[in-house]
């Protein structure tokens, strides 16, 4: 590499981590069209088809926050090479699987490896690009995100009628080796290494039980009754884990999770923003295609076709909706995107009661078009709403906030399924939802800049 330019190394290795990091945004669309096929071969319950995207993202959620050290604790070639060799090796085991329980796990490992790999992108960018240069750097990430986002339902739906929905999971094998070798050979260590960080693994194990109780809990509760002994426990273990978890992180000089960051309003309304706009698109990637499908009796070619209408915005608008933040402030435009989202939801859920498509679509694609607007400009607010030396943990809380608005979006939608709701209950409750929190930003981000208080207990 030694002919390549600086300039050329860096544009390169932008490129290769931008490509790992769209793999992640891949798997969150990709899969919601092939879900009716993986259900209809194998038996599986409504249930258990939708543990196959949850064991994802539970386990992706609980680990992102450790998973974003790996680069300091062992080196980022070292960790990238095992963490993308297990994926892949974890993709084709999983389009292998013959039965739920080698397909949920090898969605466990696949959760475990995204963990440490996509924090990495962020921190190559972080670490290679100077202040002047990083923000065009992470606009690339982003831009490549929304890219494999937008592509992922078409993909998914030529994948499972063409070939099979096997090769939703193999079609990783090729992505992960491109993007980790260009990554390999891109990547200089910086001069300074940096210290190296400590694990908090109680706040791990507490995290861990309490996401898996209330999760479990509440997917499981339709099926096994809500006031059975496994329920009930599953769902008091969970509150429990969370609640000790969240008083010993506030007595932590170096905690999995900064919870002194949510007594600042701005920043809490903004990371719940994040979470619910996070959610929602999970709903809409997963829910909608299987309506289609399942309701409409569409492919699942056609499905992911009708989806990219919601989806095929966000490349678009994502750069547009940033800017419009740094010129004009993020209050309005996020606050007027909320809005329009809440109504898109309703929209989405009483039309999916008249089972035409052509009324459908102009709903999804007001949906598409304010989603960026509620999401892109919120990083702003966040950043905002915290000291600089700060911004590094901020960082790790909006993956983590993201993650567990794409679990929650699963859980909701399948225990609301489960429960015979129907599909139109979950844009209506996801409606609602998000009407609330406009309500809340209303008032929480009208003054973004309280003070802030660092020792711990305090």
């Amino acid at each position: 590499m030694a002919s390549l330019s600086e300039k050329d190394r860096k544009r390169g290795l932008v490129l290769a981590m931008g490509t790992l990091g769209g793999l992640v945004m891949l798997d969150e669309t990709i899969l919601g069209v092939s879900l009716p096929a993986i259900r209809s071969e194998m038996g599986l319950s409504q249930t258990l088809t939708h543990w196959i995207i949850n064991a994802y993202m539970l386990t992706f959620t609980c680990f992102a926050a450790i998973g974003g050290k790996a680069i300091d604790l062992f080196g980022l070639r070292p960790a990238l090479i095992v963490s993308a060799s297990v994926f892949a090796l974890a993709s084709l085991l999983a389009g292998f699987s013959n039965g739920p329980e080698l397909l949920i796990g090898m969605r466990i490992v696949q959760g475990l490896c995204a963990a440490v790999m996509f924090p990495m992108t962020l921190a190559a960018a972080t670490l290679t690009f100077d202040k002047a240069e990083r923000g065009r750097a992470i606009g690339i990430l982003a831009g490549m995100a929304t890219i494999f986002l937008a592509a992922g339902p078409l993909l998914g739906g030529v994948l499972t009628d063409f070939l099979s929905w096997r090769w939703v999971f193999w079609v990783n094998i090729p992505i992960v080796a491109v993007g980790t070798v260009l990554a390999c050979l891109f990547w200089q260590p910086p001069q300074q290494t940096p210290a190296r960080p400590l694990i908090d693994r109680i706040g791990l194990f507490l995290l861990l039980v309490g996401m898996t109780g209330i999760i479990f809990g509440l997917m499981e509760g339709p099926d096994f009754g809500w006031t059975t002994p496994l329920i009930l426990g599953s769902l008091l273990a969970g509150i429990a884990g969370i609640v000790f978890f969240v008083a010993f992180e506030a007595r932590q000089r170096m905690p999995l999770i900064d919870v002194h960051l949510f007594r600042l309003k701005a920043f809490h309304a903004s990371v719940l923003v994040i979470l619910l706009t996070q959610m929602n698109k999970i709903v809409v990637a997963i829910f909608v295609p299987h309506f289609l499908q399942l309701d409409m009796k569409f492919s699942a070619l056609a499905a992911g076709l009708a989806t990219v209408v919601a989806v095929f915005p966000f490349p678009f608008l994502s750069a547009p909706a940033g800017k419009l933040g740094d010129r004009h402030g993020s209050r309005k435009p996020v606050l007027v995107a909320l809005a329009v989202l809440a109504l898109a939801n309703i929209a989405i859920g009483t039309l999916t009661l008249a089972e035409n498509y052509l009324a459908l679509a102009p709903a999804l694609l007001v949906w598409g078009i304010a989603l960026p607007f509620a999401m892109i400009p919120t990083g702003r607010i966040t950043a905002n709403a915290v000291p600089s030396e700060k911004q590094g943990e901020v960082s790790g809380l909006v993956i983590t906030a993201r993650l567990v608005g794409g679990t929650l979006g699963v859980t909701m939608g399948s225990v609301l399924l489960a429960m015979e709701a129907g599909f139109g209950s979950i844009f209506w409750v996801m409606g609602v939802l998000i009407a609330l929190c406009c309500g809340y930003g209303f008032r929480s981000f009208a003054n973004d800049a309280p003070a802030y208080h660092t020792a711990p207990g305090s």
